[in-house]
């Protein structure tokens, strides 16, 4: 029956000794309580090495008493389950020191069993908040800091940082940084294996960091949004990396641009009195950023915005047809803007850049000057078509962060939350 109790249990100390299981009150709680006993063999002193016994015979370490211990484990059978040990006390005659008996499932002048921790430090892993955890394994909420503290020791060292060939870098807002409310972030961008995480985007602090690292000139791409104090670190840390922005930016901010002329132009139709058209347009603001090549041109449905019985049944070209007839300027802005999606789409940087450089006279003003912004860009947006690197494994990551950020409540320290963000990506391993 006892080795059986220790079998569920996962205690496999051979010189642990159980007596007695029962239910109590504890801390107004019915709780599952196991009294044991720990009584190693005698051995020899841990201080002064003298042996069990001298030469002559006598008995130098002897036994004295034992300590009681109070141990929680995990819960069994959904209830809290502690252990009262009696750990087996020795004394020494002849450096007259004192020792108690210790073992594997907790560590010496500790309460909790390392069966919770190491359940602790998986729970980690996960986007839960810590009051959740502490709740979950019957412990405290600072209990479960301080296991989280530890794990600092874990981190991968600055000193011996490894670059990957393709490096992706990001910020995201974390409020917990005295320094800056952007944090940096880096990863591998072929492997999305998370390389390490800064309390500030500041180029200086960047630049110091990437230069303490072991091969910053073995970065031969780094991967970014359109943040001009990257393209600056380019050319101060990795002299030899070709700049690559994101993709999905690029598409951002064109679509941006196109909705703010969208926006301007509904205004203007609003000023000269028409009202009817401005509502069609913002109910049908996705149709006129959709891919032309997957617009309908055979099924016909009734529409909301175009009410029978003057328009009973229309297709999506249709519809797209008498959106674009609202003004000569829409329909010249969505003729360029399509134009340069459709080549961007199809990586041909050569069309796509001829396409900016000859933008219709007739083009929107200020419509024209943002798309032209692009061209500022020229290099990194270029390399972005030609190689196959973007940012979107660093953007999961930002997107996992926010959301044990949510879950959390926030965080105070950066450390704690630099530790959670390296646990839930799997980049320290506890055994």
């Amino acid at each position: 029956m006892e080795n059986s109790i220790k079998k569920m249990l996962r205690l496999t100390d051979k010189y642990l000794t159980i007596q007695d299981v029962s239910y109590e009150t504890f801390h107004q709680t019915n709780t599952l309580v196991i009294d044991a006993v720990l009584a190693p063999p005698t051995s020899a002193c841990l201080t002064c090495g003298s042996a069990v016994r001298d030469s002559k015979g006598k008995t130098v370490i002897v036994k004295n008493g034992k300590k009681m211990t109070c141990i929680r484990f995990d819960q069994f059978n959904h209830l809290p389950l502690i252990m009262r040990l009696k750990k087996q006390r020795y004394h020494c005659r002849n450096c007259h020191t004192h020792w108690t008996a210790q073992s594997y499932f907790v560590r010496p002048n500790h309460s909790i069993a390392e069966h919770v921790k190491m359940k602790i430090i998986a729970l980690l892993t996960e986007k839960v908040s810590l009051s959740f955890i502490a709740k979950h394994c019957q412990v405290s909420i600072p209990t479960v800091t301080r296991i989280l503290k530890s794990l600092k020791t874990y981190l991968p060292k600055q000193a011996k940082r490894h670059l990957p060939k393709v490096l992706m870098v990001d910020e995201f807002r974390s409020h917990v940084s005295s320094e800056d409310k952007m944090s940096f972030i880096c990863a591998d961008g072929e492997t999305g294996q998370l390389v390490d995480i800064l309390p500030t985007r500041k180029l200086s602090r960047l630049t110091t960091y990437f230069q303490t690292c072991v091969n910053p000139s073995d970065v031969d791409y780094l991967v970014t949004d359109m943040n001009a104090a990257y393209f600056q670190l380019t050319k101060k840390v990795f002299p030899h990396a070709k700049l690559v922005i994101d993709r999905f930016h690029v598409i951002k901010h064109m679509n941006q641009a196109f909705q703010d002329f969208r926006v301007r132009e509904m205004k203007r139709l609003i000023a000269s009195g028409n009202r009817t058209m401005p509502r069609k347009l913002k109910s049908h603001w996705r149709l006129l950023t959709k891919n032309r090549k997957n617009i309908n041109h055979t099924e016909y449905k009734t529409w909301r915005s175009f009410r029978a019985p003057k328009y009973p049944y229309l297709t999506e070209a249709m519809v797209l047809d008498r959106l674009l007839s609202a003004s000569t300027a829409l329909k010249v802005a969505y003729q360029a803007f399509h134009e340069l999606a459709d080549a961007f789409r199809d990586k041909d940087h050569e069309s796509f850049f001829t396409l900016l450089h000859q933008l219709p006279e007739t083009l929107d003003k200020e419509f024209r000057l943002k798309l032209q912004n692009l061209l500022s860009y020229e290099e990194g947006i270029r390399h972005s078509l030609i190689y196959p690197y973007s940012n979107g494994k660093i953007e999961a990551k930002n997107t996992h962060i926010k959301t044990l950020k949510r879950v959390s409540y926030g965080f105070k320290s950066f450390e704690n939350m630099r530790i959670r963000i390296f646990l839930t990506n799997q980049v320290i391993h506890v055994k």
